[in-house]
């Protein structure tokens, strides 16, 4: 009878033990994804605030402005729930809030023009920044938290801001190739961005200009040409008359 105790006790407390582990396993697993959690979403606020920084050298519209800011509030209310004690994500939380009604209140519905780049590095900045918006307003939309027109219009409105940026640096490229009295590169890069403007349907203000620019540079480039073309040819035609006026007479 005592031996059947001391086995029962023995099964027993292998039992718990057993019990006790696989609590452990499971809390552990639970904190781990906790951390993993609180990692993804801290990653996405640190990206967003990121992009953020860029409203100065990019124009922002007020809803994409909007997006971002949601995005990162999306992110600290999923924090909160991992870790509710947190003062620091409260106090993240109500700024963030604050944000948002602040740009709805205040942010101005009219862009101004990009500015362009000052340097072929800036420009590959600028536009790592509009792929990676792109990217960031895909993944929103897909989560049901974008409507389908405001992500259109935004989808839409950062392709012709990267087009812009594209045709300024083209630009840049002719006059440079002008500079090294490469005409027909210039012409070529000129004739390229005017074949791209015409396949635009929607261009603003901005892009007219340029489209303008373009126009005017390649005329007086094709107006240069053919003033040259005719000099040259004039050159030719005084020196063949002179050379029939000093050829050798002939004896007949």
């Amino acid at each position: 009878m005592t031996l059947t105790l001391i086995l029962i006790a023995i099964g027993a407390l292998l039992l718990l033990i057993i019990i006790y582990n696989i609590l452990q396993q499971y809390l552990q697993k639970q904190e781990a994804e906790k951390r993993t959690q609180l990692l993804r979403h801290k990653n996405i606020i640190n990206e967003t605030d990121e992009l953020l920084l860029n409203a100065s050298q990019l124009p922002f519209s007020k809803a994409l402005v909007v997006s971002l800011y949601s995005r990162i509030l999306h992110s600290l209310k999923a924090m909160q729930q991992q870790d509710p004690n947190s003062e620091q994500i409260k106090t993240r939380l109500v700024n963030i809030q604050q944000q948002i009604q602040h740009v709805k209140d205040n942010y101005s519905q009219e862009q101004p023009g990009l500015k362009p780049p000052e340097s072929d590095q800036q420009a590959l900045h600028m536009l790592q920044v509009v792929k990676r918006l792109r990217t960031v307003l895909r993944i929103e939309h897909n989560k049901g938290k974008l409507g389908n027109q405001t992500f259109v219009q935004e989808d839409r409105r950062l392709e012709l801001i990267r087009l812009k940026i594209n045709l300024v640096n083209l630009a840049k490229r002719a006059r440079t190739a002008l500079g090294n009295k490469d005409v027909n590169t210039a012409q070529q890069l000129l004739k390229k961005g005017l074949s791209v403007l015409d396949q635009i349907p929607d261009k603003d203000e901005q892009l007219k200009g340029i489209e303008s620019n373009l126009q005017q540079r390649l005329s007086e480039l094709t107006s240069t040409q053919k003033k040259e073309l005719q000099e040259q040819q004039a050159q030719e035609e005084e020196k063949s008359e002179l050379d029939l006026l000093f050829e050798p007479k002939r004896k007949w």
